[in-house]
This record gives C-alpha cells, structure tokens and sequence, in this order.
C-alpha cells in the first residue's frame, strides 16, 4: 500500500479498512477470473458492479453501527 492510500485511511475504522481491502482482492480476482473464460467486458463490469454494491452496503451498514454505538442516548 502507498503512502498517499495510507494518509487517506488514516482517520478509517479497522473494520472498514479490512472490507475494502478484501473487496479489491476478492474484485481484482473476479475480474480475472471473468475475462479468462471469455466473458464480454460488459458483463464483467456488471458483474463486478454488482458484488461492489455489496461491499458498499457492508461498509455503510459498519459506519452506521459505528455511528449508533458513539452518540449519547438522550433521556
């Protein structure tokens, strides 16, 4: 990792941090993977567009949980 990825992630949660970096390797793989069996580039983009959409749900629904759990609970 680079230092300017890293100067970027460093006000990042852990958990948040660890979904991104699992999504750029399982991503970069299903890429591969998709191209090598012939697939049309369209259909790899829309594949992988999909399952980054599940990424970006797991990162907000972590954020959010993280969010809750920090604010004071009002009486």
């Amino acid at each position: 990792m680079g230092a300017a990825l890293r100067k970027r992630q460093v006000a990042l949660d852990d958990k948040v941090k660890a979904i991104a970096w699992k999504a750029q390797h399982r991503l970069h793989a299903r890429d591969r993977t998709l191209t090598a069996r012939g697939q049309t580039t369209q259909h790899a983009v829309t594949a992988i567009g999909r399952e980054l959409l599940g990424f970006i749900w797991a990162i907000g629904m972590t954020v959010e949980t993280n969010r809750r759990a920090t604010q004071p609970v009002a009486a």
